[in-house]
């Protein structure tokens, strides 16, 4: 009996970069995050500085029934707060600092006020002296310490502006001395490991020294979820190579990254990582106040619609909304609007030149037989004007390393564990179905053709170029590159089926 392929129309039509939706209180029913689903998000990203354990569960359930419901891969991020300060709560929704008044950052807990805030966790006071400028908020409030008197920091307000519960406390210039793994990063890393999430996102990271350490304990808990460096320090800026090289991903993190750099230098820095994660092959996603305007509004300014433009053409992986998603009044209505943007710049993508640029990068590094076949996978695939590329496999190597070439092609990552199709929703172009698993790779190709033609995405007499790794069922290889005329012969060996 011949198999059943179903894809979503709205997977088909959405665009090939990838959306990244906060979810927050504004989207934390099924409803909101179907919603987002149907609109373009393939991941969904928990901030853990922010909710409680209890929320994020609850977050984590939510996407995880929606994705089965729709049958699609949803991929999960949780951000860890990282070496990061911030202030405490407030006595009052809002805090309303004036320029020229004296302001405390205290070591104790203690209520905002008038007077000053405690910041968390402790050992600012350590970082700077007299004379730091410190911001709050990314810089929404500014303040120059004075003195710094045993844990608490004595300031004077240089900006003034309104200071909220939790805000970023950031002192340019100043690396945190903090230990990576401080009491709310290491209860934030237990949550996720136990979630099982798919990715993790690393907040301050300073160097490969901080990866390391969460990789241990990655390795320890015997999870498989990736890790997406944040790139929002100067310290990072300056170790980005050896962060890249040791990362699964990374993020061009703009709201710190804005603070801790001259503003001038952020749009720079911003197409830096992207080229150099784009010849790594790394997924990059770019984030913060994308459609920031969107919080509020039902439509996006030309500056932030010009950003999501520019970042995709500039060869982003993803792009990724915050607030927008999880506390906007549109969160619906902002990933259409960033799906529409996106599928527009991409009509104007060079992917040759990112093509170009990860070849000659691999090429140099002398990567072997994998980065060959799926390069050469999206050549054969132009040249002889074939459909689409289907991308057999067990770890998800095999669909990773031909997205990274930027095929104008359809990518269909066909493999028997949904984890892998989950950690493959990052990928630009990536379409993941979870298969049964195939004793031969006959077999493979027969499915493959089937499915082709079943979706509508080719026709009979058609190609598709199919790339598997051999022997079936090791994985990590790409050795084995065809080209398949439609429909494919059914092989005579039976099937066992993982259903």
């Amino acid at each position: 009996m011949a198999n059943t392929f179903e894809l979503p129309n709205f997977v088909k039509n959405r665009p090939r970069t990838r959306i990244v939706c906060t979810i927050g209180p504004a989207t934390a029913s099924a409803t909101m995050v179907e919603r987002l689903v149907r609109n373009g998000m393939s991941v969904a990203r928990l901030n853990l500085s922010h909710g409680s354990r209890a929320d994020h569960e609850g977050f984590v359930a939510t996407v995880r029934q929606v994705a089965e419901k729709l049958g699609v891969s949803i991929g999960i991020l949780a951000d860890l707060p990282g070496p990061k300060y911030r202030v405490g709560v407030m006595d009052g929704p809002a805090l309303q600092l004036q320029r020229g008044e004296d302001f405390t950052l205290f070591a104790r807990v203690r209520k905002g006020t008038s007077e000053g805030v405690n910041v968390w966790p402790v050992g600012l006071h350590s970082d700077v002296k007299a004379g730091a400028k410190i911001l709050l908020d990314e810089g929404k409030v500014e303040l120059r310490v004075m003195e710094v008197v045993g844990r608490d920091i004595h300031c004077r307000v240089t900006r003034g502006g309104e200071l909220r519960d939790n805000k970023a406390v950031t002192a340019p210039g100043h690396t945190s001395t903090l230990d990576y793994f401080t009491d709310e990063t290491t209860s934030a890393l237990d949550f996720a490991l136990d979630a099982d999430v798919d990715f993790i996102g690393l907040s301050y990271i300073r160097g490969i020294e901080d990866l390391e350490r969460v990789q241990e304990r990655v390795k320890a808990a015997k999870r498989s979820c990736l890790l997406v460096s944040k790139i929002e320090i100067k310290q990072a800026v300056d170790n980005l190579n050896s962060i890249l090289d040791a990362s699964d991903a990374v993020m061009v993190a703009r709201g710190d990254l804005g603070v801790e750099l001259p503003i001038e230098m952020v749009p720079g820095v911003q197409k830096r990582i992207i080229r150099r994660a784009n010849e790594r092959g790394k997924p990059v996603i770019t984030a913060t106040q994308m459609l920031e305007s969107m919080i509020e509004n039902s439509t996006p300014t030309r500056a932030e619609a010009t950003d999501v433009h520019n970042a995709v053409r500039d060869g982003t992986d993803a792009i990724m909304l915050s607030g927008e998603t999880s506390v906007g009044r549109n969160p619906a209505r902002v990933v259409q609007y960033m799906a529409r943007i996106a599928k527009r710049a991409e009509k104007f993508l060079d992917l040759d030149e990112i093509a170009d640029r990860r070849q000659a990068y691999t090429h140099a590094q002398d990567h072997g037989v994998g980065d060959a076949i799926a390069y050469s996978a999206v050549v054969a695939g132009e040249d002889i004007k074939a459909k689409v590329i289907l991308a057999f496999t067990e770890s998800g190597a095999t669909p990773a390393r031909v997205a990274a070439f930027r095929p104008s092609l359809p990518v269909l990552s066909l493999s028997p564990d949904p984890a892998v199709g989950r950690r493959l929703s990052l990928r630009w172009g990536v379409i993941p179905i979870i298969v049964d698993v195939y004793d031969t790779v006959q077999d493979m190709f027969f499915a493959g053709s089937e499915m082709v033609l079943q979706l509508g995405l080719a026709r009979e007499t058609d190609r598709a170029v199919a790339v598997v790794g051999m022997p079936i069922g090791i994985g990590g290889t790409t050795n084995l590159l065809r080209v398949i005329t439609l429909p494919e012969p059914k092989s005579n060996v039976r099937r066992r089926s993982t259903r």
